[in-house]
């Protein structure tokens, strides 16, 4: 690890003095604050503002590279990949090493390797991510229509994940679901511009797991799943306390884990189960009252579900989150 971080650090350290001008850094920085408003700011003080700092340029990139996708029309794989470099390092990197004054690569490594409990939180979501993968690849090789029980595994990993982030690394989690928000939008345009190697694998895990809902060209069913767990915690005020926990916050940053993690997935086991009549759609059963007490939040939550087709994996855990902070 420490001879990975040297390395690192030299190639940075080589690339910012011989390379590139330093007109170009101090262009590239101001052009960044200006792209931010609100938290931004040239120096983060700590690791929750540092976090929506990376967060924020690495999204900004994201969209740099799907206009120019579009915009020239790329489907060369050495020009896509070409493109994908070059906004990483400068609009993404480079900007981050000026504003956050460290690098942003080591700063991130040392979170992960921060003590003996991070290892622990990092290891479980190693293990979800590598079982998420053989399920999607296990079921493709079969190439059998999943069912939507099926479909919930995604719920019950996604589940697995925020729990132990919320209570052990409130801050971690804060900043891996916005880098994994990012790996979903690259994954998709990679899949809509059919760009190889990766293109046909994740074609082939998309007619597999894709329902009515995903009934345009871009997936973004695992996108709203993602961030309807993650929303009570972008949008909290201070989510994490100084033990790095979220425990005196629970329940309003458990709201999309509730919803949609937990209370869609019983419901959808449940209904295939259980349910051999067809109900109509304001009768829709939602098994968040199972789990959530208060009831005003169980009972609107349900009624929006019940009429909610699309979205619900985003609308909910917002629905919810809001009630239970009032």
């Amino acid at each position: 690890l420490i001879l990975f971080r040297n390395i690192i650090f030299n190639l940075e350290c080589h690339f910012f003095n011989n390379i590139v001008p330093s007109s170009l850094f101090i262009y590239l920085g101001k052009n960044a604050i200006m792209f931010h408003s609100g938290n931004i700011t040239k120096t983060a003080t700590n690791v929750m503002q540092m976090s929506t700092l990376t967060i924020q340029m690495g999204l900004l990139g994201i969209v740099i590279i799907a206009l120019s996708v579009h915009q020239f029309n790329i489907t060369s794989p050495s020009k896509f990949y070409t493109v994908v470099i070059f906004v990483f390092i400068f609009v993404v990197l480079l900007p981050l090493q000026i504003l956050l004054k460290s690098s942003p690569l080591l700063w991130i490594i040392d979170l992960l390797w921060d003590d003996l409990q991070t290892n622990k939180v990092v290891l479980c979501w190693t293990f979800c991510s590598v079982l998420a993968v053989l399920v999607v690849s296990n079921r493709t090789k079969e190439a059998k229509k999943s069912s939507s029980a099926v479909r919930k595994v995604f719920h019950i990993l996604t589940v697995s994940v925020f729990i132990p982030g919320l209570l052990y690394n409130c801050s971690l989690l804060y900043l891996a679901s916005g880098i994994i928000l990012g790996i979903f939008f690259v994954l998709e345009i990679l899949r809509v511009t059919n760009i190889p190697p990766l293109a046909y694998h994740l074609q082939n895990g998309f007619v597999v797991f894709s329902d009515e809902k995903d009934s345009g060209i871009i997936a973004f069913t695992p996108m709203y799943l993602l961030a309807g767990c993650a929303l009570p915690l972008w949008i909290h005020p201070a989510p994490c306390d100084v033990t790095n926990s979220a425990i005196f916050s629970l329940l309003p940053l458990l709201s999309g884990v509730l919803t949609t993690g937990i209370g869609d997935t019983a419901a959808s086991i449940v209904g295939s189960k259980f349910g051999y009549h067809q109900w109509h759609e304001f009768l829709k059963f939602h098994s968040t009252m199972l789990y959530v007490k208060v009831i005003m939040a169980i009972t609107v939550t349900s009624l929006i579900e019940a009429k909610t087709d699309q979205i619900d994996n985003l609308v909910l855990p917002l629905v919810m989150y809001i009630i239970l902070i009032v």
